[in-house]
């Protein structure tokens, strides 16, 4: 072999003998385009490979985007539920003391549960003939100082009268009129018109006084007069009597959000409305100094903005990867198979020079460099991107040790077919894969599909493929190389986070945002076909009362086993699916005449007693409301709104009642009802 790479040397060393030269590149020509074939093989291996991972660390990114999203939006929902029970306390006396409010936000512990809250509190609504009469019997309560801050002279009035924990910060709040102020008037507005929770746009809480300063917002929860109605805007200002709310401190909130992130992958500000304006910031993490220098120089390599929908406002999140988040994700893979490829094709170009020099035999030549390039195959595979060769003329499959690694197979029970390796192909892609190779072999596009395999044991996995085809002079396909690799784990990511936006975690029902997609198709399949639909909305009665005296995981299996039952008298093609809290919504399609006696099959089954092993039978009823599409209405909307108004309706009846929309409000629509 030493002689034969010194007769190389020599016929190089020889530039003034061109003829020379030029025979010894003829006689090695094959070892040079197997030298060119390996390295461009490496690169397609690295480049892969590469791409693989870039793919996967962006797939990781956008998790732990949702990730956090969910972690912010489940807080807010919580504190949603401790204004509610707030609302409820008021609902529940015909006055509720300083005492008994306190002793309501005591028990909640807020500062173990619920981190970052700065309070629970009552602000009463006053018309200014009202406002000194209110001073006086606060005063009376023994707060001599008491007033109604800022003066001035109003059309409405605002005081906060209870602030829990009552501590030397929120003392600074008491009696101050957040009706005064813009940001606090509109959400109230808005809280009280619509019923529901609302948001504050960023405020200066009046709590702070100038020692760690954050910016900070406010929730609204708007409580009527006990038993009056409050089915229109016009009704739920004349019946508005105060709010119950709760103050935040931005960067307290979010750092107890994220208590147990020990070390944080991706960073994030928050806005205050939809753009991400410098003016409008609520939230920026804090610096470590540690690393301060460090993170100059650093430029995230991945980036996302959201807007996150609240009641009453948004917010936009912007978020980028942290060099915490990058250093993790980082791999060496590539740069291994791209070094390791470069070092075998120089060793095989040496091997193959040493060949053709030593031997005229193109036989012999060409055997040993078919066993060369096969090693540099599985060398620069790395074990995750298998090698596979088709002669389409012969049709003959040759797959490197990856790819029998890939498909779960063993070598020697495996036919060398094209057919063969269709055979593997989940039989719902197959059509697809064979009609992709079929359009690569007319050269009309590139063979780049992704498709499942079933393994041995008919357990499922992703392949992504990629492949080249060669032609001959008259442009029939000869011959197509190519790789696979496993997707899977980036497929199974994007089918839970696709899970996890459509579903109620809680009882696995669809969520709000796949029934108002399932109501959608109804509608449609409705007015294509000339046919009804209807609704059903189902509140449960008396739930509330077993939640809070028997506990929330009580409160769990009742709605669990509630859903269950409701399930049990529908059909395959009717829909149940979870509003939130205690209510639910049932989608008939192609259905009318028997809509009422659906909904009375599931009043019957919600009446009868909820059995718990050892324990005490639970009792709750329902209330249903029934809408029919497009009798009632004729809008998605509205369709729902009467839906609602009929529940309500079954409920004023005395509940576990079933209500046709068209039986309340003296047969009238809602306002604005088509």
């Amino acid at each position: 072999m030493a002689s034969n790479i010194n007769e190389m040397s020599n016929n190089v060393d020889m530039p003034s003998s061109p003829k020379r030269l030029t025979l010894f590149f003829r006689r090695t020509y094959l070892a040079w385009l197997i030298f060119s074939l390996s390295l461009c093989l490496t690169f397609v291996a690295w480049s892969i490979t590469n791409k693989s991972h870039q793919q996967h660390t962006s797939d990781l990114f956008i998790f732990k985007v949702a990730e956090t999203l969910q972690a912010i939006q489940q807080r807010m929902q919580g504190y949603e539920q401790v204004l509610r029970g707030g609302i409820g306390l008021f609902k529940s006396s015909v006055h509720v003391s300083r005492q008994e409010f306190n002793d309501y936000v005591t028990n909640l512990e807020v500062d173990k549960h619920w981190p970052g809250i700065q309070g629970i509190g009552y602000a009463v609504m006053l018309r200014p003939e009202e406002k000194n009469d209110f001073i006086d019997a606060v005063r009376l309560e023994g707060f001599d100082e008491f007033k109604v801050f800022p003066s001035g002279v109003r059309e409405k009035y605002s005081s906060i009268l209870y602030l829990e924990p009552f501590t030397a910060r929120n003392q600074r709040a008491f009696g101050y009129d957040m009706y005064s102020e813009n940001a606090r008037h509109v959400a109230m507005d808005i809280a009280r018109d619509n019923g529901d929770v609302a948001f504050s746009a960023k405020v200066k809480l009046v709590q702070e006084n100038g020692e760690d300063l954050q910016n900070g917002f406010l929730m609204y929860l708007p409580l009527y007069r006990n038993g009056a109605p409050i089915e229109n805007i016009e009704q739920r200002q004349k019946e508005l009597i105060g709010y119950v709310y709760s103050p935040f401190r931005m960067d307290n909130l979010i750092e107890g959000i994220l208590l147990n992130k020990k070390q944080r992958q991706i960073n994030f500000e928050i806005y205050d409305g939809s753009t991400a304006s410098p003016k409008d910031i609520l939230y920026t993490p804090k610096k470590n100094n540690l690393l301060d220098s460090y993170e100059k120089e650093f430029k995230p390599a991945f980036s996302s903005t959201r807007i996150v929908e609240f009641p009453g406002r948004n917010w936009t999140v912007k978020f980028y990867s942290t060099a915490a988040f990058e250093s993790a994700a980082e791999s060496n893979l590539s740069k291994l198979i791209a070094y390791a490829g470069s070092a075998l094709s120089i060793l095989l170009l040496i091997i193959l020079l040493n060949i053709s020099i030593s031997t005229r035999n193109l036989r012999a030549a060409r055997d040993e460099s078919q066993i060369l390039i096969n090693r540099l195959k599985a060398g620069a595979s790395a074990g995750i991107v298998g090698i596979w060769d088709w002669n389409v003329k012969d049709n003959i499959l040759n797959w490197d040790a990856v790819m029998f690694s890939l498909y779960g197979i063993d070598q020697s029970i495996f036919g060398d077919l094209y057919e063969a390796w269709l055979a593997r192909v989940h039989p719902d892609d197959r059509a697809y894969v064979d009609e992709e190779m079929q359009a690569a072999l007319r050269n009309e596009r590139e063979y780049r599909p992704e498709f499942r395999i079933l393994w041995p044991d008919n357990s499922v996995r992703y392949i992504k493929a990629v492949s080249k085809t060669s032609f001959d002079e008259s442009g029939n396909p000869t011959r197509v190389v190519g790789v696979n690799y496993d997707i899977t784990e980036q497929k199974n990511l994007q089918i839970r986070l696709d899970k996890e936006a459509s579903y109620d975690q809680l009882t696995q029902l669809p969520n709000r945002r796949l029934i108002n997609d399932r109501l959608k198709q109804a509608i449609a399949f409705s007015d294509r076909n000339k046919k009804s639909m209807a609704i059903l909305f189902i509140d449960l009665d008396g739930f509330k009362e077993v939640n809070d005296t028997c506990g929330h995981h009580v409160g769990d299996w009742l709605l669990r086993e509630a859903s269950m039952r409701i399930q049990a008298c529908l059909r395959a093609t009717d829909t149940v699916g979870r509003l939130g809290g205690d209510e639910f919504v049932v989608i008939l399609p192609a259905i009318y005449e028997n809509a009422e006696d659906v909904a009375e099959k599931i009043r019957k089954t919600l009446e009868a007693p909820f059995e718990r092993t050892n324990e005490k039978a639970l009792h709750i009823s329902s209330s249903i409301g029934v809408a029919i599409y497009p009798t009632h209405a004729h809008s998605q909307a509205l369709l729902m709104e009467c839906a609602d108004h009929a529940m309500y309706e079954a409920k004023r009846k005395g509940r576990n009642n079933v209500v046709v929309f068209s039986d309340t409000s003296k047969g009238k629509a809602p306002e604005n009802a088509e």
